[in-house]
Formats: structure tokens, C-alpha cells, sequence
């Protein structure tokens, strides 16, 4: 039940999902989301301020790729825009140790 809250107070944070979108694609029953609602004051906060239209979109935080330098929008922890990036970034890493021997 835990990672079911979890995941439907970050749907619920965006404006753009409805209510039953979202529990629709965690496969929640209307039943189970009425028992959240009363036990994690976090989704009747949200539940809230969707009735009240204080719900803003979160902006997102763009990072610049420390290998090709472009700025790119990471997805959950990632560190370089692409995977190709990343091998570019393990070969430079390896050529740099080489050389310092």
C-alpha cells in the first residue's frame, strides 16, 4: 500500500492527469483511494488543492550533460543526456587514468 501512496500523490501533483486517469493507471479501486485519502493527509492536501485550483505544474530542473555539454531534462538520477554519453564518459575516464600512470 505504501508504493501505491507514493505513486498516486505524485500523479495527483500534476494538473494535467484527472483524479480517475490516475487511478486508473495504478489500478486502484475508488474504495482503496478513499481509505488513502483518510489515512495520508499528503494526498487530501493535493485531493485539496486540485478542488481549489492551487495546484501549479512543477517546473523541471534542467542539467547540463558533464560529456557533451547540452543541457538536457534527467530522468530520475541521471547524470549524462544519453547513453552514448555516458560511454563517451567511461572512455575518458579510463584514457585519463591510463596517462596518469
Amino acid at each position: 500500500m505504501q508504493l501505491q501512496e507514493s505513486a498516486i500523490s505524485l500523479l495527483l501533483r500534476s494538473p494535467r492527469l484527472s483524479v480517475s486517469l490516475a487511478l486508473d493507471l495504478l489500478d486502484i479501486s475508488d474504495r482503496d483511494f478513499r481509505l488513502m485519502v483518510k489515512q495520508n493527509a499528503q494526498i487530501a492536501e493535493l485531493l485539496e488543492q486540485r478542488r481549489n485550483g492551487e495546484l501549479q505544474p512543477v517546473k523541471p530542473e534542467y542539467k547540463e550533460c558533464p560529456s557533451c555539454k547540452e543541457w538536457f531534462l534527467p530522468y530520475a538520477g541521471a547524470r549524462f543526456c544519453s547513453d552514448e554519453c555516458v560511454k563517451i564518459h567511461k572512455l575518458e575516464s579510463r584514457k585519463a587514468g591510463t596517462l596518469a600512470r
